[in-house]
């Protein structure tokens, strides 16, 4: 009856941070009422190797933007495929289009953080957008941006994706980011805190000045790390620099993974170097994850038919969370209501693919993505 008490307050520890987020994690307002002449320019940066089925509607969505005064600038990272062809044919259609080939990785450094960091030295931008080949823009996306950072005074602004989301598993496990940011994260604390463990970015998403981006060292600071975007948050707010972290669902849309297969492999890279390669904490983490959102449901039924005392309290852990995924249904779109009663079946995949990210480090390959490795070190 204990560890059902226990479960049960966490779960209910989750609903109030779902509803503290609910209540706070918001939309970004358009920069106003500045003439076209005052805004600033910014480059938008987008690293890419073999995106050859993305970066066109990538980059025409950028180029695309109401915005007076911005440059795109995509470095080619040695793609295999016709990346760079493509780019070379929509850079001979707008000359705001930059295309860079990007240098051998060196040593010590992976590859994400190698190429924004070629990007970022040869921005001609006051700000800084980073994002990634698989993004798609809406129009007044820069706009959202700056007006992110004016009305909250950040050094830099990140924002969630609308995450666009196809078949069973796509919509099962994908938007259970969204779940992860409003049960677990405070967002205010993001904001208002110097602490680093409340800190979070999508490397899809990073805005800020040119300046504070070569002030912290940018993605040299972090640059062996495959979750990189969650690394440079933390940096950032280690160096003293302030955070904003929002809801960018009307700013840009990603389809971050196609079938169970790249979901697999995709989170398969990021999890367990997310959680900086520490066994003991990430074990935890799964642990209670196990523990307070796949089993309350079979517990709850097995409980029920048995007659225990104790069922009911597993059976209110389930719905709680279960309440938390559907209310997350109502704000996004891409999370479909369909999903939130199969919650456990979800968390069950993400603990199978932390510990597939476990073990491939711990490989003579390490992680695996896009054709080069990471061992750990």
């Amino acid at each position: 009856m204990i560890y059902h008490c226990a479960v049960l307050l966490g779960c209910l520890a989750m609903t109030g941070t779902a509803a503290l987020n609910f209540l706070f994690f918001r939309k970004p307002r358009a920069l106003v009422g500045v003439a076209d002449s005052d805004l600033p320019m910014v480059s938008v940066l987008v690293p890419a190797r073999n995106e050859e089925t993305t970066i066109e509607a990538c980059v025409r969505s950028l180029l695309a933007m109401n915005y007076p005064n911005f440059e795109v600038i995509v470095l080619d990272d040695r793609s295999t495929d016709s990346t760079y062809e493509i780019l070379c044919r929509l850079r001979d259609q707008d000359h705001r289009l930059h295309v860079l080939v990007g240098a051998e990785m060196p040593e010590g450094w992976y590859g994400k953080p190698h190429a924004c960091w070629q990007l970022a030295n040869a921005a001609n931008g006051e700000y800084l957008l980073m994002t990634d080949a698989d993004c798609t823009f809406a129009p007044d996306a820069l706009l959202l941006a700056l007006g992110a950072r004016q009305e909250h005074q950040a050094d830099v602004v990140s924002m969630t994706p609308d995450l666009q989301c196809q078949g069973f598993w796509e919509q099962m496990i994908i938007p259970l980011q969204y779940f992860i940011v409003f049960a677990f994260l405070p967002g205010p604390l993001i904001r208002i805190t110097p602490f680093p463990w409340f800190a979070a970015a999508n490397g899809a998403f990073i805005f800020l000045r040119r300046d504070t981006y070569f002030e912290v060292d940018g993605h040299r600071a972090v640059r062996r790390q495959l979750a990189e975007d969650i690394k440079f948050s933390q940096h950032v707010k280690r160096r003293g620099k302030t955070l904003w972290y929002g809801d960018g669902s009307r700013t840009y849309a990603v389809r971050m993974y196609h079938g169970l297969a790249e979901i697999w492999a995709g989170f398969s890279k990021n999890i367990f170097p997310a959680f900086s390669r520490d066994l003991p904490l990430l074990a935890t983490v799964l642990a209670y994850l196990f523990c307070a959102l796949v089993l309350p449901a079979p517990l709850a039924v097995w409980g029920w038919t048995h007659h225990k005392p104790w069922a009911a309290a597993a059976l209110a852990a389930y719905l709680l969370t279960a309440g938390v995924r559907l209310a997350l249904s109502a704000r996004f779109l891409s999370a479909p209501a369909w999903a939130a009663p199969l919650l456990p079946l979800g968390w069950l995949c993400v603990i199978g693919i932390a510990l597939n990210s476990i073990r491939q480090s711990y490989s003579k390959t390490g992680n695996l993505w896009k054709g080069r490795s990471y061992p750990k070190t």
